[in-house]
């Protein structure tokens, strides 16, 4: 049976760092180094997860197109689509509100990851991970030097864990988007890739925000 490209099967997770930390009493400080770093992809990877799921909805695509259209759009593109569209749908405030907060954490969290995934990183003398990148902006260029110990990367998961929760919240009350058809760039020199969502002409379909479902 063919498996729907918005169900993704996750497997059960440690609670915090120490937990993580006791499944491996006997790592070195290197491999502890990598499996914090590796448990931050991990739950970068499931809200990403969630906004593929998001966009896949608003298009209205099938099993075999989600995946080609998720996977050839940057995270920062396809997390601006389903704000916008998200926004636009929302009939109140606190709906307008729970959009705003979500994807702005979001995006800040991307910023988190940037630094991650760009960075040499080395297990900190004193414990944790010391991170390490050199950024150049500007005509002018500097060191991102820090270090993040086990406080630092245990409230990293728990605002990931609530980004997941509120992604999810946020798709099950967006509508498919009726617009007749999605104009998606693919890279800066790629031409412009029109894709049908087969919804035909019409206004988006507005929602309610209900903060206690």
């Amino acid at each position: 049976m063919q498996t729907s490209a918005t169900n993704v099967l996750m497997p059960p997770e440690p609670n915090s760092v120490s937990q993580t930390a006791n499944t491996s009493a006997q790592a070195d400080p290197l491999q502890q180094a990598c499996l914090l770093v590796g448990r931050f992809q991990y739950h970068f990877a499931r809200i990403e997860q969630k906004i593929d799921q998001g966009v896949i909805k608003l298009l209205d695509l099938d099993d075999k197109a989600g995946p080609i259209v998720t996977g050839s759009v940057d995270f920062a593109k396809k997390l601006n689509l389903l704000w916008a569209v998200a926004y636009e749908q929302a009939t109140n405030d606190t709906g307008r509100e729970f959009v705003d907060r979500t994807c702005k954490d979001v995006f800040a969290v991307n910023i988190d990851r940037q630094r991650v995934i760009h960075s040499s990183f080395e297990p900190a003398p004193t414990g944790g991970v010391q991170f390490k990148r050199t950024v150049a902006s500007h005509g002018r260029f500097s060191v991102d030097d820090r270090v993040w110990g086990d406080k630092e990367f245990n409230n990293q998961y728990t605002k990931m864990n609530t980004l997941t929760d509120d992604l999810d919240k946020l798709i099950g009350v967006i509508k498919p988007a009726s617009v007749p058809d999605v104009t998606l760039w693919m890279s800066p020199l790629s031409e412009p890739v029109r894709i049908s969502t087969g919804l035909g002409e019409g206004v988006l379909k507005p929602w309610r925000f209900n903060p206690r479902k």
